[in-house]
């Protein structure tokens, strides 16, 4: 510890001398009045202060606090770096958006439903802060084609193994039977036994004919026989889809007589079925429909899907049951279940 004194004409003088030479950290001890004059004789009054500094703790300590804090402002400024750095990334690809409390609950909930993030954003832009707001907007994506009297001539059914195309085929062919159309069955899936047993059950159940066909070349001519008896329903197998659908193309050069509709497991990631749609002649499909409701978690994906392919959904299938568990939906029912029920 460093002790000095220090003279002044008032203590105020005093203590301004103290704290230029040894800061304000410095304690002051004891002060006194004294004579400034040789032996304190014929002079005026003056103070005298003594005063300490511990030296260890001056400037090794100041080197240190400096130190430190040049770290922690090195940290902020490379932080501040890095968010101004994600902001510019981000600009170009995320849409501006000004979200107020309702809009992050909005938002937060399409996420939970599996609506995809920038389809949530645009949604929310497009939105008034309120759930049937966002529920009309959703509304209006949303095309739904149905079976109209084109879709009556029949369905070609597509789509991935485990989909649950055949049990489509029955489905449809009982709910264009309830309209008493005169349904024709026709399976390009010879090679699984379990499949043609299902379709001569179905073929039994509503005294209609099944036409089992193991070359596609031989298609044509069932096909145009066929159709003029009533609407026609292929079931097709799930291994080469995407070789049926080049086939059919090569064959039938002036189009193919009925609707080619892509089916989707309802419960598949959105993934897993980009992937089987990129993996098919996706111009030649006409409409998606959407299988295994009742096994889904969540329905967001039905939007991403629908506006990711832009095409028209014919029908939904809500659970393994014949005839029952098939409908076309509304735009309304579908949006309710985006939005989680509602």
């Amino acid at each position: 510890m460093k002790i000095k004194k220090f003279v002044g004409k008032s203590f105020k003088d005093a203590l301004d001398i103290v704290k230029k030479e040894l800061g304000s950290d410095a304690i002051i001890l004891s002060s006194k009045s004294i004579k400034t004059g040789p032996f304190g004789i014929l002079s005026k009054d003056a103070v005298e202060v003594t005063a300490a500094i511990d030296e260890t703790d001056t400037i090794p300590a100041a080197k240190v606090v400096s130190s430190e804090m040049e770290e922690v402002l090195k940290e902020i400024r490379g932080l501040r770096e890095e968010v101004c750095f994600l902001k510019e990334t981000l600009r170009p690809i995320v849409p501006t958006l000004r979200i107020g409390k309702d809009k992050k609950g909005l938002f937060n909930l399409l996420v939970r439903q599996g609506v995809d993030t920038q389809f949530a954003i645009i949604l929310l832009e497009r939105s008034q802060e309120s759930l049937d707001s966002l529920k009309g907007v959703i509304q209006r994506d949303l095309k739904i084609q149905g079976i109209t009297p084109a879709e009556e001539r029949g369905f070609i059914f597509i789509g991935p193994p485990g989909v649950g195309k055949t049990t489509t085929v029955s489905k449809v062919a009982h709910l264009l039977a309830s309209k008493r159309k005169n349904v024709n069955l026709i399976s390009l899936d010879a090679g699984r036994i379990g499949s043609i047993a299902y379709m001569k059950e179905l073929s039994k159940q509503l005294r209609c004919p099944l036409k089992i066909v193991r070359k596609i070349s031989d298609l044509p001519k069932i096909v145009y026989k066929e159709i003029q008896k009533g609407p026609l329903l292929i079931d097709t197998p799930g291994y080469d889809y995407n070789g049926i659908l080049d086939d059919i193309k090569d064959i039938f050069t002036t189009g193919f007589p009925v609707k080619k509709c892509f089916l989707i497991d309802a419960s598949m990631s959105v993934q897993s079925v980009l992937k089987a749609w990129q993996n098919c002649s996706v111009d030649m499909i006409d409409s998606i429909g959407f299988t295994k409701l009742d096994m889904a978690t969540h329905y967001g994906s039905i939007y991403n899907i629908s506006l990711l392919t832009s095409r028209p959904l014919s029908f939904v299938t809500t659970g393994p049951g014949v005839p029952d568990d098939i409908r076309i939906p509304t735009s309304e029912f579908l949006a309710g279940l985006i939005i989680g029920g509602v």
